[in-house]
């Protein structure tokens, strides 16, 4: 699960006027976790028919000895855990409360996940009532040039449409459905019915909004309501995703977020995914990896434990925002309690893992955690 250590010379960082753009590093954690992904896919560990037309990476490192390919067993295992978990609490959103009402869905610093599109081909698809994804413009961008390039991908933009997965699609298909999504911002702004991605920099000291002309100082809840309150219901359950970005910003940042959503909306699940422990030896390693990346985590120091990772969402700073209850679990639990023996031993025949304890250590130092806030949903959990 540790990040790979790049050199510093790295190619990726150095553009052509021979400066290091501030970005990139950033940039590559999306590629980090989208190539994990698909070794855990290729192996065995998850299916998702959707990754293949989503990621492709644009970082590769030649001549340097980074493979984008095959990833040890630990990061496969851990890929698994962590998709299984978060899944589980996502169905439990979705099918929660009135059967006949409808949900909403933001993720946050979503880069390549596939999630929106493997929702929409089950059968949880018709409780989905909009689903919107944010990042910098340049990973929207891409995959904005993506979806408009593969039917497999469009069928999930409209009610109307069901999943087909066309054979012998390439990116040079450029097929699309007619008349069922727009793009704009300069290709970095994917809308439609059901999903639409949002170019966004949540980091307030450094941004503004997609469509703001000003040069004022931005704070992270106007950024919020300006771009997302114009395509959602106030009125219905809403979730927030947080995979490994809270860690990237200063915890006063990712405490507006958390509080935005909060005092928005009555019916909210908040859902993070990060890494804890970050001050003792094994954090340590992962701090010393991220930091010849030109990478940092201010975000993680305030909330090294499991329990301060469920508190955040109790914080009496959340104001009106504050949640009504949280929970968190380490993926050694959900190993542990909730994935099934029964496909723990399929697993477990894909890869040799000799070192149970090291897989422990490596698990025991990533959550995810949960607040909510509303009564239909405080049964929502694993």
């Amino acid at each position: 699960m540790l990040p790979p250590r790049i050199p510093p010379n790295n190619p990726i960082q150095v553009q052509k006027n021979g400066m290091i753009h501030p970005d990139d590093a950033i940039r590559q954690t999306d590629d980090d976790a989208s190539s994990s992904r698909a070794s855990a896919i290729s192996l065995g560990y998850l299916e998702d028919p959707f990754s293949k037309l989503l990621y492709k990476s644009n970082l590769s490192i030649p001549n340097s000895g980074i493979s984008n390919n095959r990833k040890p067993p630990l990061i496969n295992i851990g890929t698994h855990h962590r998709t299984i978990g978060l899944d589980k609490i996502i169905n439990e959103f979705l099918n929660s409360g009135n059967k006949n009402e409808k949900k909403q869905i933001v993720s946050l610093g979503a880069g390549s996940d596939t999630r929106f599109w493997r929702l929409m081909s089950q059968s949880n698809s018709t409780k989905i009532s909009k689903y919107v994804e944010i990042d910098f413009p340049h990973l929207t961008s891409p995959k904005a040039q993506r979806i408009s390039r593969f039917k497999s991908l469009q069928f999930a933009l409209s009610s109307n449409s069901s999943y087909i997965e066309y054979e012998n699609e390439n990116e040079n298909s450029s097929n699309s459905i007619n008349k069922i999504f727009e793009i704009s911002k300069g290709g970095t702004k994917l809308n439609s019915e059901l999903y639409t991605l949002l170019p966004i920099d949540l980091r307030t000291s450094s941004s503004s909004s997609s469509s703001s002309t000003s040069t004022k100082t931005t704070t992270i809840k106007e950024i919020l309501s300006e771009e997302l309150l114009p395509i959602l219901n106030f009125n219905l359950p809403t979730l927030f995703l947080a995979e490994c970005l809270f860690p990237y910003l200063n915890p006063k940042e990712s405490e507006n977020i958390i509080s935005w959503f909060g005092e928005n909306f009555n019916k909210c699940l908040g859902l993070i995914y990060e890494m804890i422990g970050i001050n003792d030896s094994f954090g340590k390693v992962m701090k010393r990896n991220l930091s010849s990346r030109n990478l940092s985590l201010p975000g993680s120091e305030p909330f090294p434990t499991p329990k301060s990772q469920a508190d955040r969402f109790l914080n009496s700073n959340l104001g009106k925002g504050v949640f009504t209850s949280s929970q968190v679990k380490t993926l050694w639990q959900i190993r542990e309690e909730i994935i099934d023996q029964e496909e723990l031993q399929r697993i477990s025949k894909l890869e040799i893992l000799d070192e149970i304890e090291e897989l422990k250590l490596v698990l025991e130092h990533y959550v995810i955690a949960w607040g909510v806030k509303g009564e239909c949903l405080q049964n929502v959990g694993i």
